[in-house]
């Protein structure tokens, strides 16, 4: 039996939600978004999430509205969504903008490594068509469960690689869906659940002769698929990608500059370009942080165009 809760009979203050899922949804709710205030620890918020969640149903879940029209669910045993969705607010508002802003110049958009499918939702009100990618079994079923209503997302298991077709070990890293990776020779914990699940690389998502808006978070993989992505790149699409602040050598970014016709830039206020190295040294000032950064070819008519748009939005200025 499945309990619905409407959040206007209730005292929640969060005016994206539409509706509480599961018996007692509401009192997990509360009792995690009062957790937070007291654990700020991003690391034992997620250990006292699963531990509460022993005491609810595994179902219970928050459906909220991303801000199109759009529904998404996040279920309240998930350590991940519920701190940086629910009780932060405003997640990955940089990546917002740049969709925004491709909004009108491309019918494509794909959501490769899209866990359980936030921007494949927020995307399906702005483009033709969303593919959304996604390895783990899980994390998988979660995703189409968010795109069962949305005709023009389809969803692939797949771990996005540079060639199609082959097999690889893929880690669910047992406390953390947001860090589960390709098995690429680093030995995994014990505890950690191992699954195998077939490659496919960007230039089989993307259509031939057609610039797609690609968000890529593939978790240690980037450069492999960057690698299958050189048809896609020549045709103008754009990268959307992180490069984290522990990662001290800026690999991924220092791999795209190495192709040489590529320009990158910081989206965190304003678009800014990166010319080298140890400019991104003086972006990434925080180890804890994933930066998120977009990449297309000088003569991308649809990164020109979104950096036009991201430009004149306002939102950081």
């Amino acid at each position: 039996m499945v309990f619905f809760i409407d959040p206007r009979q209730t005292c929640i203050m969060d005016d994206r939600i539409v509706r509480l899922e599961g018996r007692r949804a509401l009192t997990q709710y509360m009792l995690l978004m009062s957790l937070y205030r007291l654990v700020f620890n991003r690391w034992l918020y997620g250990i006292f999430c699963r531990s509460l969640a022993r005491f609810f149903a595994p179902g219970n879940q928050v459906v909220i509205n991303v801000g199109v029209d759009r529904e998404f669910r996040v279920y309240l045993n998930d350590g991940y969504w519920t701190r940086f969705l629910l009780y932060h607010r405003d997640y990955e508002p940089e990546v917002r903008r740049v969709m925004d802003a491709a909004d009108g110049h491309t019918d494509v958009f794909c959501d490769l490594g899209a866990n359980s499918g936030l921007w494949s939702v927020y995307g399906s009100a702005l483009f033709d068509r969303v593919v959304a990618v996604e390895a783990s079994r899980v994390t998988f079923e979660r995703l189409q469960e968010n795109a069962a209503a949305l005709p023009n997302v389809e969803t692939h298991r797949a771990a996005i690689y540079n060639r199609s077709g082959e097999t690889l070990r893929f880690v669910n890293v047992h406390n953390s869906h947001a860090s589960a990776h390709l098995d690429l020779s680093v030995q995994s914990a014990t505890r950690d659940d191992i699954e195998e699940v077939e490659t496919l690389s960007i230039d089989d998502v993307v259509p031939t002769d057609l610039a797609a808006l690609i968000k890529l978070d593939v978790e240690g993989a980037e450069i492999a698929a960057i690698k299958g992505a050189s048809r896609a790149l020549r045709d103008g699409s754009v990268l959307i990608y992180e490069d984290h602040g522990s990662e001290a050598h800026s690999d991924v970014s220092r791999h795209v500059l190495s192709l040489g016709d590529m320009h990158i830039y910081a989206i965190e206020d304003i678009a800014t370009q990166v010319t080298d190295a140890d400019h991104l040294k003086r972006i990434k000032t925080d180890r804890y942080k994933g930066y998120n950064f977009l990449a297309g070819r000088a003569d991308s008519k649809l990164l020109a165009a979104i950096l036009e748009n991201f430009a004149n939005d306002g939102s950081g200025r």
